[in-house]
């Protein structure tokens, strides 16, 4: 049997995506394999985010262009968000590749491979931890952001195909599932919404851990505490992006919220009566961000101790977006002012590194082994977030109890029980 590599690279919905590619494959008769070594197929998922995203994605084409070279007959399939924001214009260039589909596209995939649509996601490598899809797209169309480009508007996935996905990766011996989407809180269908999916979702699978990702701050829904009550295999965990907290500046981001709605938003997180954890992303930078604005970012960061995990980015012009046809260099903090602030933002980081260690000290719970060594808890996302590293070799793919004895950064160290 022939075997091919899918190389993902980029977020967790490029590793659903690249799931049911490799879902496809199957049917068509390939091994998927984690070694390129001899392989006759790779199929790179690219990111096209922001340029160091696209620049990744450069770097991996031409080393792909290098291993099909090395060998006659060799097939190289360019799929994802590079060829999605950036279309085949007819100029050339595209020679060397035997196949060019866009995000997510499993039925030019199909009609490649002659197979009829009927695919379902497959594991490139036996992962315990995997993602699933329930929406595409993003209609919210932030000024800064090329998701709608790429991706297009939001389109909700009907329950019976989610449902159905899950099951696949119930069997493949899934022990946590992301629910990932651009915008997963906004998902609807028909007079059910997020919450009756991840209750479906938690009933039918209870023991599967569920992790939400990719709650836009402006439809985070009422009821959610209650999915984090009432199903214990819902992990109290949210990945919110708030960006900012400056009104001036979210107002010009197009982010339909206040400063204060955020607060309000933050309050009930953590003065929640299960403890959440809170992952959240910030851009520093931002055109017309003045230090007056930033310093109000700052504060906020250092006033909930419910905030876990802080990812900061520096602005990035994106052609096609709103803010790059507006913006001008003038109205850009300088590069000196743009790392002095992520600097700041790292040290806020820090200080939450140290609150939460210093809050699940001594703590028994339970850890999810990805490894012989080391594992994630419910408070934090596989692969993006801190680690838990063991005292003593486990069994990958187990829920282990533990005891944390302390944490080093946003690591923690655990001590195993019997």
């Amino acid at each position: 049997m022939p075997e091919a590599f899918l190389l993902t690279l980029g977020c967790p919905k490029n590793e659903a995506d690249s799931d049911a590619f490799a879902g496809c494959l199957t049917r068509a008769g390939w091994r998927i394999t984690r070694d390129l070594g001899e392989t006759d197929l790779l199929l790179i998922n690219t990111c096209a985010f922001i340029k160091p995203a696209v620049d990744e994605s450069l770097e991996a084409i031409q080393q792909a262009l290098e291993w099909k070279n090395e060998r006659s007959g060799r097939l190289l399939i360019l799929a994802g968000c590079l060829p999605g924001r950036y279309p085949d214009d007819g100029s050339g260039g595209l020679e060397d590749f035997d196949l060019v589909i866009g995000p997510g596209d499993t039925s030019r995939l199909e009609e490649y491979f002659s197979l009829q649509p009927a695919s379902g996601p497959e594991s490139a490598g036996g992962r315990i931890s995997r993602y699933l899809k329930i929406s595409e797209g993003c209609s919210n169309s932030c000024a800064y952001c090329t998701i709608p480009l790429i991706r297009g508007a939001r389109r909700d996935r009907n329950p019976e195909d989610i449902l159905k996905d899950a099951e696949c990766l119930a069997e493949q011996g899934a022990v946590e599932i992301g629910i990932v989407g651009q915008d997963t809180a906004s998902w609807k269908y028909g007079k059910v919404g997020i919450s009756w999916l991840i209750s479906r979702l938690a009933v039918t699978y209870p023991h599967i851990w569920f992790r939400l990702y990719y709650i836009h701050p402006a439809f985070y829904p009422a009821d959610f505490p209650l999915l984090f009550s009432e199903h214990e295999n819902v992990m109290p965990y949210i990945d919110i992006p708030v960006q900012h907290v400056s009104d001036r500046i979210l107002k010009r981001m197009g982010r339909p919220y206040t400063g204060d709605y955020l607060r309000n938003l933050f309050d009930g997180f953590e003065n929640s009566e299960k403890m959440l954890s809170v992952r959240t992303t910030l851009i520093a930078g931002y055109p017309g961000e003045t230090e007056e604005d930033f310093n109000e970012l700052v504060e906020f960061l250092y006033q909930y101790r419910c905030i876990r995990t802080i990812a900061a980015f520096p602005y990035w012009p994106e052609e096609g977006t709103r803010e790059f046809s507006r913006h001008s260099p003038e109205n850009l903090p300088d590069e000196s002012a743009v790392q002095s602030r992520l600097a700041r933002i790292g040290d806020a980081a820090d200080e939450h590194n140290i609150i939460w260690a210093d809050r699940l000290e001594g703590e028994i719970m339970d850890i999810l082994a990805d490894t012989p060594v080391q594992g994630h808890s419910r408070y934090d996302a596989p692969e993006v977030d801190g680690v838990c590293c063991f005292d003593q070799s486990v069994e990958p793919g187990r829920i282990i109890r533990c005891r944390i004895t302390g944490g080093v950064g946003s690591d923690l160290i655990a001590e195993v029980l019997k």
